[in-house]
């Protein structure tokens, strides 16, 4: 293993993130092929806001974390992606109490995982506890797992990204803190859910992207803009790639590609095994990304910013594109709901988008031509 990590550690210290970029107006007019709609059907899913979402392979349902009009966030709804309808509402705890932000599933054991922050009274005091909710689908049961906690009063920061190994049972979930706090990574054993704090990082960790496969971990350090590579085995980092303010990190294991979104649009493209670097994209605001293996496509929510922020614009405000391994944009498709999360079903070429008018919430379904 110490020889592994040393080859890993040598190979990427060669790499660094100093990208090729393309201006928006590329991302629309220079590629070799105009780009084809997606083929989409939707749904109507509530009246709240989606804020985080994980798709369940085993039943093909989406668990959604829901913010209400007055500001609860402690709902997940379960969304049957055959049925096209919510089949239950999950509440966590108490509305004044609770607040949930992101959501991950073991896609083995079906339990599903929530961050957020749990609110205590203390000697008259409100104390706010980053919290680790572990949640049983089968009865909706549930468990809070406090890992940090302080005052209410002046908290900046708290629990980001969560994700789960299912071959080792590891719960891993990012803190981020760009003042004072707990900042750093929690690793919980989701058998006695003891855990271990990693404090590497100046502000802490943004999102969490996990490869069973080769055992390894990328941790994308928004303020300390880093790529943290980590062994799971032993929590150790095998190399730093610099990046500027990472938000989302997706991983094609076949070709070992990792992309990186940051928060000033830009998504970088780092070929791991050779420390090569390839065209990157830049969209407008680029909020997420996802590498789905099956149809060899990396999709992009990128969000119209200009048309987000007028109050009555009815013009395109988020779109999702589909990007093969040339960075030619195949699949293109717009829409007047802001959308921030995508999942994909891995056994199809479906992908579901969680959007938001300020009115309603809806569940889009896409499908490659």
């Amino acid at each position: 293993m110490s020889e592994s990590g040393s080859s890993r550690s040598a190979l990427f210290s060669m790499i660094s993130v100093s990208m090729i970029l393309m201006g928006a107006a590329i991302l629309h007019s220079s590629f070799s092929q105009v780009p084809t709609a997606f083929s989409v059907s939707s749904f109507i899913v509530g009246k709240d806001k989606p804020l985080s979402m994980a798709f369940d392979q085993k039943t093909n349902k989406i668990y959604g974390i829901f913010a209400t009009g007055t500001g609860e966030k402690n709902l997940i709804y379960v969304i049957d992606t055959g049925q096209k309808k919510v089949i239950d509402t999950i509440k966590i705890g108490s509305q004044k109490n609770d607040y949930l932000s992101n959501i991950a599933i073991d896609p083995d054991r079906g339990v599903i995982y929530a961050t957020g922050q749990h609110l205590v009274n203390e000697n008259d005091t409100t104390v706010a506890y980053d919290t680790l909710y572990v949640i049983n689908p089968t009865d909706n049961k549930f468990k809070r797992i406090h890992l940090y906690g302080e005052t209410e009063d002046g908290k900046e920061g708290g629990l980001a990204g969560v994700s789960v190994n299912p071959v080792t049972n590891k719960i891993y979930v990012g803190s981020l803190y760009p003042e004072g706090g707990k900042p750093g990574m929690y690793v919980i054993d989701g058998n006695t859910f003891k855990l271990a704090h990693i404090d590497k990082w100046q502000n802490g960790i943004k999102d969490i992207l996990l490869d069973p496969e080769s055992n390894l971990l990328y941790a994308g350090a928004k303020y300390d803009n880093l790529i943290s590579i980590l062994n799971q085995s032993n929590n150790e980092i095998v190399a730093n790639i610099t990046a500027e303010s990472p938000i989302a990190l997706s991983l094609d294991d076949e070709n070992k590609i990792l992309y990186e979104a940051g928060s000033d649009g830009k998504v970088n493209v780092l070929n791991l095994p050779n420390g090569k670097n390839t065209s990157s994209i830049e969209g407008q605001f680029v909020k997420n990304i996802l590498y789905n293996p099956k149809d060899k496509l990396l999709y992009l929510i990128d969000q119209n910013m200009t048309n987000i922020l007028s109050k009555n614009s009815n013009a395109t405000k988020s779109i999702a594109i589909g990007v093969n391994m040339t960075n030619n944009i195949l699949n293109k498709f717009e829409t007047d709901f802001i959308v921030d999360n995508i999942v994909v079903n891995p056994s199809t070429d479906q992908a579901y988008l969680l959007g938001y008018d300020g009115k309603n919430s809806k569940l889009f379904i896409l499908n490659v031509h």
